[in-house]
């Protein structure tokens, strides 16, 4: 399911983030992604769960830094952590708007 796919994808981000000594930002996913695996489908707590792993990108922990994509001709942890963090915002955007 959708949220299975977000939950996997904010596990993997969260550990590439740790790499990157994004502390706050961790935190701050692991209490979204913990919120959002004990919520019923289509809650109010899904939805502010998932709000909460969009909000780390757009808000203070500025996560959107890492899905700008960096020129260069090797996959590198940089390229991981972009295409990681296009994935978590893509799947939270779709799951935002389904429930």
């Amino acid at each position: 399911s959708t949220v299975e796919d977000l939950i996997k994808a904010t596990d993997r981000f969260m550990i590439l983030l740790e790499d990157q000594k994004e502390d706050e930002a961790v935190a701050a996913l692991r209490q979204a992604t913990t919120d959002l695996a004990a919520a019923p489908e289509n809650s109010a707590a899904q939805r502010d769960a998932v709000c909460a792993i969009i909000e780390a990108f757009e808000g203070d922990h500025e996560l959107m830094a890492y899905t700008h994509q960096r020129d260069t001709d090797q996959w590198t942890e940089v390229e991981e952590l972009s295409h990681q963090s296009s994935r978590v915002l893509n799947l939270a955007r779709r799951l935002r708007r389904s429930i």
